[in-house]
């Protein structure tokens, strides 16, 4: 610091003597002093770029190619769509450099001669041409100025010899799909997949192809499944990537998805049609096979178009069969499910590729009201209660459905009734969808919240429902199974496991017991909780019903609940609509005694 101080001052007392001496030296001559001419200070297009460096690719690739004395002619007057390193990112640069043709194609493709546009000049859907002879397409989009899908990111940079656009990609539209595809980075997997088919003349040669163009980690996923194919093959899959019928830029698709409702489906070389949806602010491809990737999009080819998805798509013939026992052997919320399939062997029946299924599917919280060990021990029932969550036939999906009640046939044999709300909410007994339409390729599955019991009778039903099974001892000991099995219409209010282990019946004579037990049944006909509560908005909150044992019993609405005889017991809101083929089970917690029994 000190040493760079001092030869500061030393140049500055020398600069001040030499002044003085030429000062003297002047004053001794009678002529005056001329100042020098000095041209104003020149800068092209080259000095730009060579002194920003964020253009260092570009220079190099001008150096290169031999143009960089073209960009710096001061004679000349030229528009210059410059990318900056960055722009050249999703770009293999040392490819592009190593095809000295196509690389002073491209650069070329970036320069309009003999005109300085500025960005005010430029006009939506206009098309130029540049000094590679090509034409560029320029779109404005919300006062955004696209060349070609990139983006200019800083417009009119003035220089002597013309004009600068910096812009976000480098352009590459003159050059055809095939070398599109060789210089993108992220395509160079496809690129060799298209050269081992046999198809970089078709790509080369193409008319105006829209390419949907799995990424590098689309392909390594994929490697095993391609590896297994022959060469025809590979060539229908990759065809099955192209739309052959014209340029679709992202602009456009976008535009057809928002004019068909969100779903196009649209014809692939390979002649099946490619189904894209709209779903959830991603554009995806058959389903769920890809996305696409927005962040590359729209890569201009003088014979297409090319867009990056995260996928292969796969034909009809080459989609791995989904079934519905795969849905639920790999699912970990179906482990229930699954072991009560297998126990009944009914695994083979839902993975039959050529059959058609609706299933209502129990997850393992919907089997948690049941007594899966008590199920799982009756063979006969299982298979009974298994096969009536499954319709055969019919792929159904929730969007089919008719509000109100739609009745369907089970594979057991037994009507089942599936009701669609006002909503939009479906039902199924008393068990709500959870989540509809898993679609499978031999059917659809609807995920329900509680196992469906309703084809077994009643005596069944107290025994498969976890919180009634002490209740079940009493009914058998009381010798009224029978009677739960006959029954018809009746709606049992059925005391949980707590209350009857809390409570003391041995002072209750096996007479007393049976009427206790048949209080607890109304035998005119079947009430779902919501007719109950519509009885009790019709009774002011309370009503009055005949029992089984021949005494009344009264149920109010109350700020606790249910209630039941102004106490005996409360209506369990969680344990509610058990239905069964000659009835239905609502769970209580207490045990209700007829007004003789306390008076």
């Amino acid at each position: 610091m000190l040493r760079e101080s001092f030869l500061s001052r030393s140049w500055t007392a020398l600069a001040g003597a030499a002044v003085l001496t030429l000062a003297l030296t002047g004053c001794d001559d009678d002529d005056p002093v001329t100042p020098p001419d000095t041209e104003p200070e020149v800068e092209t297009i080259a000095d730009v770029v060579a002194a920003d460096a964020n253009f260092s690719v570009l220079l190099g690739l001008l150096q290169d190619a031999g143009l960089v004395d073209a960009v710096a002619d001061e004679d000349a007057t030229l528009t210059v769509f410059a990318p900056t390193n960055a722009a050249f990112g999703p770009y293999d640069a040392e490819a592009i450099a190593g095809a000295p043709e196509v690389a002073q194609q491209v650069l070329l493709h970036h320069v309009l001669g003999g005109v300085a546009v500025t960005s005010d000049q430029l006009g939506d859907g206009q098309r130029v041409e540049t000094l590679a002879g090509d034409e560029i397409l320029v779109r404005i989009v919300e006062g955004q100025v696209f060349i070609d899908g990139s983006r200019v990111t800083t417009a009119d940079v003035e220089t002597d010899n013309g004009v600068i656009h910096v812009i976000d990609r480098v352009l590459v539209g003159n050059q055809n799909l095939a070398t599109v595809v060789s210089v993108i980075n992220q395509t160079q997997s496809l690129f060799g997949v298209v050269v081992d088919a046999g198809l970089g003349d078709a790509f080369a040669g193409a008319d105006d192809w829209t390419v949907f163009a799995p990424n590098n980690a689309a392909f390594a996923a994929a490697a095993e499944v391609l590896a297994g194919l022959d060469p025809e093959q590979v060539v229908e899959i990759l065809q099955y990537h192209v739309l052959p019928s014209g340029i679709v830029n992202s602009t456009d698709l976008l535009g057809l998805l928002d004019a068909q409702g969100g779903e196009v489906s649209v014809p692939t070389a390979q002649g099946e049609d490619v189904v894209i949806t709209q779903e959830n602010g991603q554009i995806v491809f058959n389903g769920g096979q890809a996305t696409l990737d927005v962040a590359n999009l729209d890569y201009y080819a003088s014979n297409g178009i090319i867009h990056l998805i995260d996928g292969i798509l796969l034909p009809e013939a080459y989609r791995p069969v989904t079934t519905i026992a795969d849905v639920v052997a790999e699912s970990a919320d179906f482990s229930t499910l699954l072991a009560a399939l297998q126990a009944a062997d009914l695994v083979g029946a839902l993975a039959d590729a050529e059959a058609t299924f609706t299933v209502f599917a129990p997850n393992d919280d919907a089997f948690g009201p049941i007594n899966v060990g008590a199920l799982l021990d009756n063979g006969e029932a299982l298979t009974e209660v298994l096969t009536y969550h499954v319709v055969p036939g019919q792929a159904i999906a929730s969007g089919a459905l008719e509000e109100g009640d739609n009745v369907v046939t089970t594979l057991a044999g037994q009507e089942l009734t599936v009701t669609l709300t006002a909503e939009g909410e479906v039902f199924v007994e008393g068990s709500q969808v959870t989540t509809a339409d898993v679609e499978t390729d031999n059917g659809v599955i609807h995920v329900i919240d509680r196992t469906l019991l309703g084809n077994q009778n009643l005596a069944n039903v107290v025994a498969f429902t976890a919180e009634t099974e002490e209740l079940l001892g009493v009914v058998a000991a009381a010798g009224l199974a029978e009677a739960f099995v006959e029954a018809e219409g009746w709606t049992v209010f059925g005391p949980n496991n707590a209350t009857f282990q809390a409570a003391d019946l041995s002072g209750f004579s096996e007479e007393q017991i049976v009427a206790i037990l048949q209080y607890h049944v109304f035998a005119e006909g079947v009430v779902a909780s919501g007719g109950l509560l519509g009885l009790l908005a019709e009774g002011d909150g309370e009503i009055t019903i005949p029992t089984a044992q021949g005494e009344d019993l009264t149920i109010a609405q109350t700020d606790e609940g249910i209630v039941f005889n102004g106490g005996q017991a409360t209506l369990d809101l969680t344990n509610l609509d058990y239905f069964a083929s000659n009835g239905i089970l609502h769970v209580i917690d207490g045990i209700l005694l007829p007004p003789s029994f306390v008076d």
